[in-house]
């Protein structure tokens, strides 16, 4: 079960471990908003995203158990996470990734050492289907992207204490949620501590899995691939994950495709960093009318950074 004393104990491990990222206010956000508006930049994070928090607080506790060889499905920055880890503890990692992986981050996987196997599927899900069959013939523990206590305080619980730290007055939150394992532990957490609280998720008007939890009581674990810049949101929620969240979303906000192109060129307009589709849409959201009124200053999640050039020169040339 996820509970304060497990993301301080995730926090207190990884303190060493990984960087502090910084947070930067957004002068035309916060104009447009009308309360200050800070950006906790994770694309700043050693292997570019927020996902290496969580891998390696969990294969850290997996080491601890004897385990040497993990395998795990991503489609792309908690593989990046998992391989960094298995790197730093001395593991095998075996990375079951969809055949729409972004080449950045499949070459870094590969770099890092890992063992990475590219499914027939360009969908999250069927891939996490066909790496689940293939690890348990393989007897590899396997390592979810977002549905694991662990996991979510590593991802978002760390990541609540250093925000309350560095921004104490805010109380309006906005991120992306593909599975979920961020929001759960970060909402989890800013809830537990600082008491009530705004939260903002921001999801794939394609992809919509949360809002569809929502509607039917329970967790839409399963959705179609789609293809789009936000490959880290695609796919269905987690169980554990929804069962946190929906007790604490005040507000699910949709984005488009173009909505979160346009957000990867303004982030680079007005802040010089770039940025990857999945975490654009949390800066999508915030310029759209149907943003929720904040209550006093907003932390805007921006959780990566790792997109391949390429792909770049269609966003910013388009």
């Amino acid at each position: 079960m996820l509970s304060l004393d497990l993301v301080h104990e995730a926090s207190e491990f990884l303190e060493d471990r990984i960087r502090r990222t910084p947070v930067e206010l957004s002068p035309v956000l916060s104009e447009h908003l009308g309360v200050p508006v800070w950006l906790k930049l994770e694309n700043l994070q050693i292997t570019g995203s927020f996902k290496v928090r969580g891998a390696l607080f969990m294969l850290s506790n997996l080491y601890g158990q004897g385990v040497r060889h993990v395998a795990t499905c991503s489609a792309g920055n908690h593989g990046r996470g998992v391989a960094y880890a298995a790197r730093e503890l001395g593991m095998s990692a075996t990375i079951y990734v969809p055949s729409s992986v972004d080449k950045s981050k499949y070459r870094a996987m590969i770099e890092q050492g890992a063992e990475v196997l590219v499914s027939e599927y360009f969908g999250y899900d069927e891939t996490e289907a066909w790496a689940l069959d293939r690890a348990e013939r393989r007897g590899l523990p396997f390592v979810s992207a977002y549905d694991d206590p662990l996991i979510m305080a590593g991802n978002g619980g760390s990541v609540a204490i250093e925000v309350m730290e560095q921004v104490p007055d805010a109380r309006t939150f906005v991120f992306p949620a593909g599975g979920g394992g961020h929001g759960a532990g970060f909402a989890f957490t800013i809830r537990e501590m600082l008491g009530p609280s705004k939260f903002v998720l921001c999801e794939h008007e394609q992809s919509p899995a949360f809002r569809m939890s929502l509607e039917r009581g329970e967790a839409v674990t399963e959705l179609p691939g789609i293809r789009t810049l936000a490959s880290g949101l695609e796919g269905g929620f987690g169980e554990a994950t929804f069962e946190i969240l929906r007790h604490l979303v005040d507000k699910v906000v949709l984005v488009s495709e173009k909505e979160l192109r346009e957000a990867m060129r303004w982030t680079f307009d007005e802040h010089q960093y770039v940025i990857e589709g999945s975490s654009a849409v949390a800066v999508a959201a915030c310029r759209k009318e149907e943003f929720p009124d904040p209550d006093g200053p907003v932390v805007v999640f921006i959780s990566g950074r790792n997109v391949e050039r390429s792909t770049l020169n269609k966003v910013f040339n388009a």
